[in-house]
């Protein structure tokens, strides 16, 4: 089957820090397939992805579709991994795309296509990025309408995290409040700080840890008041069994999975050993996090706000999150979202 491959570079609103640095812009690669359905990536930095290598990649996946299999989802899943076994953002926008396109054919909004409901009151956290306190105090009273916050933390100096955390507590007194160090402390200042945070209310703390240290992880969270979410040790199915009885629930990100049907596998395993379910994003255009909103009734939590970070959405204004944080899942057929032709 034939289709276009395309670039973007989205420039960010304010600069998004966390504990690994500071982003300023974040590039996206499309693929609009013959017919209808279109799909996007965004490399995941730290798994070395390259979006020169994703291209072809696409194209390759693109190939392979006919009249005759565009419904087989599992065959293609399956395919997408053997043409692209470490690039999960390709597999993840060929993924995206074919499941707009098969939903455009059926009829279909991509959520009934997945055999789930519509989520009627799913609602997004509002990110806060990794800044000064002054900034992130005034980014805090910005997301008066946001009823869930997510906040940035991971630095060196436990001490620091900790004041910067009381700060933002005290801006938002009845807010509910989500800690993610992405990955950015040791087990002895990830120690110190769930009590903090356990002592101000928070909601549950996500990658406390360095990539990898699992070990640590199940330690920490034998210890902790608060559930422990994995993310960055959450990449596809594969991962997951490693994760059992150290983690209290897992972030699910498409781009580091591969996509819609991978990430229903990964929700059906969560729910056979009992763990929450977030769906989280990464700097994305509105292609992406309306496939993840379609499978928000899955979720216990949604981190899906890159709509609000992005200046120069490909998609237009914020089709799907709205200034309330309530996620709006499209009820046309397909994704029920768009790229601009202007773009």
């Amino acid at each position: 089957m034939n289709a276009t491959i395309s670039t973007y570079e989205m420039k960010m609103v304010h600069p998004f820090g966390i504990s690994r640095g500071t982003s300023h812009s974040s590039t996206a690669f499309y693929i609009e397939l013959e017919g209808g359905g279109t799909g996007e990536g965004v490399c995941v930095g730290y798994k070395g992805q390259k979006i020169e290598d994703a291209l072809p990649l696409l194209k390759k996946m693109a190939e392979g579709l006919t009249d005759d299999n565009l419904l087989d989802l599992d065959y293609h899943a399956k395919r997408a991994k053997e043409i692209a076994p470490n690039h999960s953002a390709a597999r993840t926008a060929f993924d995206i795309a074919l499941h707009d396109r098969i939903g455009r054919q059926l009829g279909l909004p991509v959520y009934k296509l997945a055999g789930y409901g519509r989520a009627e009151d799913a609602t997004s956290s509002f990110t806060i990025s990794l800044e000064t306190d002054e900034k992130m105090v005034a980014k805090t009273h910005e997301a008066a309408g946001f009823p869930h916050l997510k906040i940035k933390l991971g630095r060196d100096d436990w001490e620091v995290d900790a004041a910067t955390i009381r700060k933002i507590r005290e801006a938002a007194p009845d807010k509910i409040v989500r800690v993610d160090a992405n990955a950015g402390w040791s087990l002895d200042t990830a120690r110190k700080m769930v009590k903090v945070c356990a002592d101000l209310g928070i909601e549950f703390v996500e990658a406390p840890l360095a990539i990898g240290n699992v070990e640590e992880t199940g330690i920490l969270r034998k210890e902790s008041p608060l559930p422990i979410i994995a993310d960055e040790d959450v990449q596809d199915g594969a991962s997951l069994m490693a994760l059992l009885g150290n983690v209290d629930g897992i972030n699910i990100k498409l781009m580091k999975c591969g996509g819609i049907w991978e990430a229903r596998q990964m929700v059906g395993f969560a729910r056979s050993v009992g763990w929450q379910v977030m769906y989280g994003c990464m700097i994305e255009s509105s292609i992406s996090i309306a496939a993840a909103a379609h499978l928000a009734a899955t979720a216990e939590s949604l981190d899906l706000d890159s709509e609000l970070l992005v200046a120069n959405n490909p998609c237009g204004p914020r089709p799907i999150l709205g200034n309330d944080g309530r996620i709006r899942v499209p009820e046309t057929p397909g994704l029920g979202v768009e790229l601009k032709k202007d773009r």
